[in-house]
């Protein structure tokens, strides 16, 4: 199973290596938000690799990993959860909701001050942790890939068991008893471009899939055999957002 960092080219053996690295970014970022003894910077390198790191009084408070990827989504209720997460709605072009997940938020600092209710065009990355790659849907049907299993499921082999559609998302851990932000991402592969990070030597790859009504960002390590546009993807992910306009305008 790949780490968040190794997705996105970051990949440290150790949490000395962690420290080292998100020193190394600090000088290089840029400040977004600034409340009292509280900043919020970003460090991204050329690749699209994101790190937002919370400082407070000169030490580190928080570091979400990310991507620089374009927005695909639209984000709604954005409301704070536990263990420094958030709980989301997305919508689509007729502001129907289509999904509601749990992920980190880059903002996350400054959603506190926000005006309310906090919606926008948003950036959601899938950090892709397991990735099955299929040709096309009958191969994807045809895998275990697709099947829904639940833990009250009874053994029986002649019911038909229920499957994913090829693009679909599940929440695995927005409602839960303790909130995580995983997700299981079914999609198609619109683009894919293979990323390298100058500073740890490490490749990426990153893939723009459409999934049930909205678009992620699903970056992995770089793949032996890397994914083509017409793919179909099954991914368990590490979700996180951007949603832009919560960074105040300058």
């Amino acid at each position: 199973m790949a780490t968040n960092l190794a997705c996105v080219g970051l990949d440290v053996r150790n949490r000395s290596g962690f420290r080292d690295l998100v020193q190394a970014a600090i000088p290089e970022s840029t400040v977004i938000a600034r409340e009292r003894d509280v900043t919020l910077q970003v460090w991204t390198d050329p690749s699209g690799a994101r790190l937002v790191i919370t400082t407070e009084g000169g030490l580190v408070r928080a570091v979400t990993i990310s991507f620089a990827g374009p927005l695909g989504a639209r984000m709604a209720d954005v409301q704070a959860a536990d263990g420094g997460l958030v709980i989301a709605e997305v919508l689509d072009e007729t502001e129907e909701v289509v999904a509601a997940f749990a992920c980190e938020l880059e903002e996350i600092a400054l959603l506190g001050a926000a005006a309310q209710p906090v919606m926008g065009p948003a950036c959601i990355v899938g950090l892709g942790r397991t990735l099955d790659v299929f040709p096309d849907e009958d191969a994807f049907y045809a895998s275990d890939a697709s099947l829904m299993t639940f833990a009250d499921q009874p053994d029986d082999d002649e019911l038909e068991p229920m499957r994913f559609e090829p693009e679909s998302f599940s929440p695995d851990g927005a409602f839960t008893e303790q909130v995580d932000a995983v997700g299981r991402l079914n999609g198609t592969v619109l683009e894919v471009s293979r990323r390298g990070v100058a500073r740890t030597g490490q490749s990426f790859d990153a893939a723009r899939v459409r999934t049930g009504g909205f678009e992620v960002n699903l970056c992995v390590p770089a793949m032996e055999v890397p994914m083509r546009p017409g793919d179909i993807v099954a991914s368990s992910v590490y979700l996180v957002a951007s949603v832009p306009h919560l960074v105040p305008r300058r």
